[in-house]
């Protein structure tokens, strides 16, 4: 009987042995979802937006887009400077980075709990309210650009791999890669990337995970706070 309890265990999904207490979810009305993971080991805290849209949901001939706006949301709104988004980040002794991949990108910070509004508060900011000057569209194309050189262009392993899941994902979004055809990410325009933008960086389309040592009360009345006022996509 023991041996017959301890193979069910091993059967069961890991959700389910899971400590629920310390996961918290919550819904916005303007559609963001929410998630609370408590970590009192240490007081710090790491806030992150998961947008639901990759490579695999840019328009035919736009391959790259996605990536692309991930680079330009950096580059300022209304309130805040070119680069000065990441420079407020260091400055508080936090780190900050961004991902792409098919489904999802990601934006995440890395800071002392108690610099956490402050976080909500750039990351609301520029959620819907992106400001591309024209000036930065082609030095940053060419940063993106150069990226596909190191990564792909001088790897015969990376250009298999790309042939290989063209081949394998014959007219499918995941033949793409995440990075983009050159040739079509060489003619990216502002107007490419702020249609994904205004499309799809919203807050129903949005997932908010705040992990740390926080509590979830606090969390959620900041969100709503910060990202409550943000009008959704339609």
């Amino acid at each position: 009987m023991l041996r017959w309890i301890l193979c069910c265990l091993t059967l069961l999904p890991l959700p389910a042995l899971a400590l629920n207490d310390e996961v918290t979810v919550f819904t916005l009305e303007n559609g963001l979802q929410g998630i609370v993971i408590e970590d009192t080991r240490a007081p710090v805290v790491t806030h992150m937006v998961w947008y639901k849209v990759g490579s695999a949901d840019e328009p035919p001939g736009k391959s790259g887009v996605a990536h692309f706006l991930e680079h330009l949301m950096f580059t300022g709104t209304d309130e805040l400077a070119q680069g000065e988004f990441s420079r407020i980040i260091a400055d508080n002794g936090g780190q900050d980075n961004a991902f792409t991949s098919f489904d999802y990108t990601g934006y995440f910070q890395r800071i002392g709990v108690e610099r956490l509004p402050l976080m909500m508060k750039l990351e609301a900011d520029r959620m819907r309210d992106l400001r591309l000057d024209p000036a930065v569209i082609v030095p940053e194309r060419d940063v993106i650009i150069e990226e596909r050189n190191q990564r792909v262009e001088n790897s015969p392993a990376a250009l298999f791999g790309e042939e290989r899941a063209a081949a394998q994902y014959l007219n499918h979004p995941y033949g793409r890669p995440i990075i983009g055809w050159r040739h079509e990410m060489s003619v990216l325009t502002r107007e490419d990337v702020m249609a994904l933008s205004e499309t799809h960086y919203a807050p129903n389309n949005a997932i908010l995970i705040v992990a740390g040592d926080v509590d979830p009360s606090t969390v959620q009345a900041l969100a709503a706070e910060h990202y409550g006022p943000l009008a959704p996509s339609d």
